[in-house]
């Protein structure tokens, strides 16, 4: 009998255990999922960063913020100089503030690239396990080019788009051309130039580049690209149309144009439909799991879909209208379920339920909290002062951050912010009462990029 007994508790004993290996590996799944970018993100404190863009010399610097795993809330961390200086739109144009990607981390959340936009450089700093930043050996690095605007990794790839933007140290727009250029990132951070330079006109105004999901791709968007083949049609808006780029990646890691590319917009991205000189892209969004790329047809307010087949070539699908005024930058949720964009000139966020992803649904169209108690009025027709820009969600997913600055100049500093929103089941926001958060920066800059660990 107490054989039997003995039998019978080591029997329990081996299933209780197998139990409680199999529920480890269930629950270890959902917690990836649900919590993660990496293996230590677990028990590592979560941390936004966001680039003050300051423009005076020297003045550059990372703002670090953490975020609470409580309710989201952001308790500043640091304020860390990039070594470099940032860009100033100074009379407040479309164009040169118009870029994504300023601000990125490598995959396993080591290292922390942001552009000096000002002084054509390239800050790289080590992240700590607390979310400081220390700056690599050599930071910050020469971009190759004028004015760099927005980065993307590959691997240990480092593609910089340099956008030649506005006058910057005397040199004046035009004299010397735009590009994308990629750089070897060293396992200790550090830039190692890739001398093969992609060269587009001085004055287009590329604005992004977007890693494709297997990171074999990349896309691009020169902005202001085409000369109007005939007048200027909006005062603000300057004559020049978009072209959509398609690279893939050499041996070597410089970039290779892909045929047929740069491509015209669409047809209902221009102001006038039969004159591809007048479209306008500006945002791209690779998705996560499948070969589609998403842009914004940011004057004729429409999101756009395209696939790419195993080279790279774009292909157009459809496009589909939005609620909000001049669609941008995008974010996908962890699952790849919905798209988030940031509308600049509503001040205002976009929701899609991409479950079907080359039929996106909107579902919603958010309108983002003024601060302060007398805002003043946008600079044109249908523009907010503070206006919508990057966005980024933590790494649970519970909640969006979404990077504002004043859009009229040095009338409005309160519009100098960080949205915060919770992020419901159905995909939708809420904007949360502590939200926005005020940042720490001169009254004349305008803060750009984010990213999140």
């Amino acid at each position: 009998m107490n054989t039997c007994k003995v039998l019978y508790r080591n029997i329990l004993w081996v299933i209780t255990l197998s139990t409680c290996i199999a529920l480890s590996g269930v629950m270890g799944s959902q917690v990836a999922w649900a919590g993660t970018d990496s293996e230590n993100s677990n028990r590592l404190p979560h941390v936004l960063y966001v680039e003050s863009n300051d423009s005076n010399p020297g003045q550059n610097a990372v703002l670090a913020y953490t975020i609470s795993d409580t309710d989201g809330s952001l308790s500043l961390l640091g304020k860390f100089p990039t070594g470099g200086t940032g860009f100033s739109n100074f009379d407040g144009r479309l164009g040169p503030d118009d870029n994504d990607h300023e601000v990125i981390l490598n995959a396993d959340k080591t290292l922390l690239f942001a552009i000096n936009g000002g002084s054509d450089t390239i800050a790289v700093f080590k992240v700590a396990q607390d979310g400081n930043l220390t700056p690599v050996e050599g930071s910050p690095f020469p971009s190759h080019g004028p004015t760099p605007v927005s980065l993307g990794l590959s691997g240990d790839i480092l593609v910089v788009v340099n956008a030649n933007s506005n006058n910057i140290q005397g040199v004046p727009q035009g004299t010397a051309p735009a590009n994308y250029t990629t750089f070897r990132v060293t396992p200790d951070g550090r830039l190692v130039h890739i001398p093969k330079s992609i060269d587009v006109a001085s004055t287009s105004n590329p604005v992004i580049i977007e890693i494709s999901r297997d990171g074999t791709k990349a896309f691009g968007i020169d902005f202001l690209a085409l000369p109007y083949t005939g007048p200027q049609i909006l005062p603000f808006l300057p004559p020049f149309g978009s072209v959509l780029e398609a690279f893939t990646f050499a041996h070597d890691g410089s970039l290779q144009r892909l045929p047929g590319s740069p491509f015209v917009t669409p047809v209902n991205a221009r102001l006038i439909p039969s004159d591809p000189t007048t479209g306008y892209l500006l945002g791209l969004g690779a998705h996560p799991s499948q070969p589609i790329l998403y842009a914004g047809e940011t004057v004729t307010n429409r999101l756009a879909v395209y696939t790419y087949d195993d080279d790279g070539v774009p292909n157009f699908v459809t496009d589909v209208p939005s609620s909000g005024v001049a669609i941008c930058w995008f974010v996908f949720s962890k699952d790849a379920r919905f798209l988030y964009a940031t509308e600049p000139a509503s001040n205002s966020v976009a929701i899609w339920n991409i479950e079907n992803p080359l039929a996106p649904r909107l579902i919603q169209d958010i309108t983002l909290v003024l601060a302060g108690t007398n805002p003043p009025p946008g600079a044109f027709p249908a523009e907010f002062p503070s206006a919508s820009f990057q966005l980024s969600l933590d790494p649970t997913n519970r909640w969006l951050y979404v990077v504002n600055h004043e859009s009229s100049v040095t009338s409005y500093p309160e519009g100098n912010n960080i949205h915060i929103l919770k992020i419901q089941p159905d995909g939708t926001v809420i904007e949360l009462p502590f939200s926005p958060v005020l940042l720490p920066v001169p009254a004349n800059v305008n803060p750009t990029g984010i990213a999140i660990r």
